[in-house]
């Protein structure tokens, strides 16, 4: 019989793995789009060798005088598809730009690329481009793997499995869907029934508490998705909450992003994995309790679930809010500084957002709970 059990879930967890993939790519390409077909600029990776010269000068605006800084370095190019020959660029740093990067140091290594010179539009020089990060990623992602296979064993292999699908499935379908004009709203409600439906069977398998823990998540993404439209258009909520918003409408003037579409859509995703924990979380327990008593009783399951439900709903929920806080701690404090008005800060919609992300959120928590546990004490009672 328990032979029967293991092969039945080994089918099952190569057939979601078929089928996740199926998914993620019949959808890149259902979805793929080139919006802005131009001559890409070419990155080389190379290591700074030496600090040439470094010159600042003022720049009058007329309301205000800037400096700008110019850094000539020579680099040692160390991209594969070149030779280690030694070339020398230039890092610009004007104050008049939003964001720059750090002055350059020898033995950094970066990204630079031939661009048109600011001197000489008709010549081109090697210019940096930016910082050489994704080594130092790789390493901790490395890292934060073989910590998780060491802990979690097998367990620990399909969670990196999943979150690898997980990633697949929001940057190769999701969001070239949303780039494509696709409609947002069935375009989260699909990628979030799949990340589900992949995650749990991938984890746990084909089990009792796969399936009460699905039916908990996709009612309190439901519900949470259901409230955020609701209460989106009461408060008359564009979209329109910064700087990128704007930019978003610029790709495709003709057929403009919908932004509200985009705001439910980033509070539906975002309660995903708490939603998720959490209705894993009762219906594991349930299932365990199920387990190890002889009767079976529907009161005594949902009371147990509910009571669970009860025990995690603080800690998720602070986790939802912290989470969100943490993402905009940088403009919420640049909007305490510079705004005397508590009133009008508080109705802006950047901050509405945000409130609108945890509260949501939460209340997608709270109504998994009764959901899971009624679900979950129906079917291990039987």
């Amino acid at each position: 019989m328990s032979n029967l059990k293991s092969n039945k879930s080994t089918v099952v967890y190569i057939i979601t793995l078929i089928v996740s993939a199926l998914f993620i790519i019949t959808g890149y390409r259902m979805n793929k789009i080139d919006l802005f077909p131009h001559q890409e600029v070419k990155a080389y990776k190379a290591e700074v060798v030496e600090i040439n010269e470094v010159t600042e000068e003022d720049i009058d605006y007329g309301y205000e005088k800037m400096k700008s800084m110019t850094v000539r370095f020579t680099a040692r190019l160390n991209d594969k598809n070149t030779d280690s020959r030694e070339v020398e660029a230039f890092q610009y740093i004007d104050e008049s730009i939003e964001i720059n990067p750090k002055e350059i140091e020898v033995g950094d290594t970066i990204l630079i690329a031939e661009l048109s010179s600011r001197t000489n539009i008709e010549e081109t020089e090697w210019t940096f481009l930016e910082y050489y990060r994704i080594n130092s990623i790789i390493k901790l992602t490395l890292i934060f793997f073989t910590l998780l296979i060491l802990i979690c064993r097998k367990k620990g292999i399909n969670t990196i499995i999943s979150l690898i699908i997980t990633f697949l499935s929001i940057f190769m379908v999701f969001i070239p869907s949303i780039l494509n004009g696709r409609n947002i709203y069935i375009s989260s409600i699909i990628i979030c029934v799949f990340i589900i439906l992949s995650s749990l069977l991938i984890i746990h398998g084909l089990h009792k508490k796969t399936l009460c823990a699905a039916i908990g998540n996709l009612g309190g993404l439901a519900t949470a998705g259901i409230l955020s439209y609701i209460i989106s258009n009461m408060l008359s909520l564009t979209g329109l909450i910064d700087q990128d918003s704007m930019f978003l409408l610029m790709i495709n003037p003709e057929n403009p992003l919908n932004l509200k579409a985009i705001l439910w859509s980033s509070i539906v995703i975002g309660s995903l994995g708490a939603v998720m924990d959490i209705s894993m979380s009762i219906s594991s327990a349930v299932n365990e309790l199920a387990e190890n008593i002889e009767n079976k009783n529907f009161n005594v399951f949902l009371k147990s679930g509910i009571t669970i439900g009860q025990d995690s709903i603080g800690t998720m929920t602070s986790t939802l809010v912290l989470a969100y806080i943490g993402s905009s701690l940088s403009v919420v404090l640049l909007m305490l500084v510079y705004s005397s008005d508590m009133i009008q800060l508080l109705n802006l919609e950047m901050i509405i957002y945000e409130i609108l992300q945890a509260i949501i959120g939460s209340m997608g928590l709270l109504f998994a709970i009764p959901i899971t546990s009624l679900f979950s004490a129906y079917i291990f009672s039987k």
